[in-house]
């Protein structure tokens, strides 16, 4: 573990924005396979995966043969991460690991800490406990990590979801390690995840900005246009999302308190939730829209007494786990265009999308659930559903129809991924690498056991 840990700490401070194009991203990939190599996997490279005009972002491949007939494991995570504001974060900075004592746990700060970079690590401490004992690997083992998973418009998705029968990506089980668990030291799997449309609104209703006061009244605003067209996307009174099309998905999950909810989200006292039905239904199973870009009006640093020429919202819109997200955006477009105000025209972009997920019960279900009790010496394992999106997992089972995919990782509700102040918890890297290195043995076990 501390070997893992420093490794872990050096992986934060590679600043691997998959959304900027001047980031190192090869450096990191490089960085990622020495790791593998050094760990004793010999057919380890960065390439790139080439799907009709687009080019990926350097992909880290591996591949180490286990015995003949013996079961294949595919490891995958992603090196890439989210932007990250360094005036916004109090404790360190973004991309300089830092460690902080936490009760008898310790926690380390930095983009990536938690997602997706300990999940690299994960598989790292499992590659290295299974050579450790110097004997051959008992499984055939492959490993994928890419550099386009947070851009939400993967290479390797669009790629795999056409070629599913590349068999560089075939396996008997699959771990996605961009995951984790409901609560710190609460060993979960992960069963649905919902999917995903990301578009782009424009408006424009001026060629140039001019004075809100001597034009202001019949001179259309582009972004009280757009203001108006946002409005219409939820239910006035409950906050439910009001795009007709969108669907829910029936399914069971564990019950989420409230408390608890509020507490992680961090909803201020007072504010009431949005929606209707469960918490747990409201986040695992139903539509969300919400706006996470915006180009136009000036910031509120420098306001400007002008109205607003032009205006571009990016939406992304959380699907329920089994809809098809060429229906959703349909669906968006149809909506939004006829919301639009004024007689204007929107521009509406796809710039990217990913379905769903709902996990099946495979072959090797008894011995993941087994590898992650072990690992935490606990009797049970959760069963819930992320209100989060990988769309890569649906290539993943489609390119393995019969093989059990396992979504499982570090990132607990504390890990605040993508926010600022991102951590990850010592205990679980170390309980998750556990649980894997334990799974791939057990894989191995299962099939000579008679």
């Amino acid at each position: 573990m501390p070997g893992l840990w420093r490794t872990l700490a050096d992986l934060v401070g590679f600043w691997s924005v998959s959304a900027n194009s001047g980031s190192p991203m090869r450096q990191t990939a490089e960085k990622v396979a020495g790791l593998f190599r050094h760990a004793g996997i010999a057919d380890v490279g960065v390439t790139r995966i080439q799907h009709e005009s687009r080019t990926s972002a350097p992909l880290v491949y591996a591949h180490a043969s286990g015995p003949k007939g013996a079961p294949t494991v595919l490891l995958y995570a992603h090196y890439d991460v989210q932007p990250a504001d360094a005036s916004k974060w109090t404790i360190g900075h973004p991309f300089a690991a830092k460690e902080v004592q936490d009760g008898n746990d310790v926690r380390l700060y930095g983009r990536g800490a938690a997602d997706d970079k300990s999940g690299i690590v994960m598989h790292l401490g499992a590659i290295r406990a299974m050579l450790a004992t110097r004997q051959p690997l008992p499984v055939t083992i492959k490993i994928v990590i890419e550099g386009e998973e947070e851009t939400g418009d993967s290479v390797l998705d669009a790629y795999l979801a056409d070629n599913p029968g590349d068999a560089r990506f075939h396996a008997d089980v699959v771990v996605v390690a961009d995951t984790g668990n409901v609560r710190l030291g609460a060993p979960t799997l992960t069963t649905t995840l919902r999917g995903i449309v990301v578009v782009d609104v424009e408006l424009r209703t001026l060629d140039h900005e001019v004075h809100s006061g001597m034009y202001g009244g019949p001179a259309p605003d582009a972004f009280m246009a757009l203001a108006h067209m946002l409005s219409t996307l939820h239910d006035p009174e409950t906050g439910a999302v009001a795009v007709s099309g969108l669907t829910e998905h029936s399914h069971t999950w564990p019950p989420i308190s409230e408390h608890v909810f509020r507490t992680d989200a961090g909803v201020v006292p007072g504010v009431p939730l949005v929606g209707t039905g469960t918490i747990e239904g409201r986040l695992y199973g139903k539509p969300s829209i919400n706006v996470v870009g915006l180009s136009g009006p000036p910031g509120m640093d420098k306001p400007t007494n002008v109205l607003c020429p032009s205006v571009t919202a990016r939406l992304s819109v959380r699907l329920a786990p089994d809809q098809k997200p060429s229906e959703a955006y349909e669906e968006l477009c149809r909506h939004l265009t006829e919301a639009v105000p004024w007689g204007l025209t929107p521009k509406i972009t796809r710039v990217g999308e990913g379905g769903g997920f709902v996990a099946g019960s495979g072959r090797y279900r008894e011995v993941i659930e087994w590898a992650l009790r072990s690992a935490y010496q606990m009797s049970t394992v959760e069963q819930l559903g992320q209100g989060g999106s990988i769309p890569l997992v649906n290539a993943f089972r489609a390119a393995n129809p019969l093989a059990d995919v396992v979504l499982w990782g570090c990132e607990e509700p504390r890990s605040n991924i993508h926010g600022n102040d991102e951590s990850v918890s010592r205990s679980e890297l170390e309980h998750m690498t556990l649980a894997e290195a334990n799974l791939l043995h057990a894989v191995a076990r299962k099939e000579t056991t008679p």
